[in-house]
């Protein structure tokens, strides 16, 4: 009895370190999503998904509002654009090209619509507080 315990321990601790260790903030697991958010419609997954800089924050006023409503604009176009190639089929993304201490990266993507229509395009992406975001510069 004490064998399977010890068993079942070791492997539910390697279950959790498996679990814990997957590492879904990386650059191109940012971009894809911020892309898919883009094509989706879902403006507040695209507005989470942005670093914003100090400089383009004011005081009392909540940046992400007043962006909302003109993302909301982009995003529709997107769609509109996706509707236009048969839909929103796939995006491919490069391997991020990193800057020295791994704090800034490019990604270059395709977006692929379901009638074969390619769009080519590059993100850049900021890690901040441990979380890779778009860059909005």
């Amino acid at each position: 009895m004490k064998l399977l315990v010890k068993f079942l321990s070791v492997f539910l601790l390697a279950l959790v370190v498996t679990a814990c260790s997957s590492d879904d903030n990386t650059p191109e697991v940012a971009a894809e999503k911020f892309i898919k958010d883009s094509y989706s419609g879902n403006v507040d997954g695209i507005l989470d998904a942005l670093y914003i800089p100090d400089e383009l924050k004011t005081n009392g006023v909540d940046i992400k509002v007043l962006m909302k409503s003109k993302m909301k604009v982009a995003i529709d176009q997107a769609i509109a654009t996706a509707k236009q190639n048969g839909g929103f089929d796939r995006v491919e993304l490069s391997s991020p090209e990193y800057n020295n201490d791994k704090t800034q990266a490019t990604i270059k993507t395709i977006i692929i619509f379901k009638d074969g229509t390619e769009n080519n395009s590059a993100l850049s992406l900021i890690k901040v507080d441990g979380k890779w975001l778009i860059n909005i510069k």
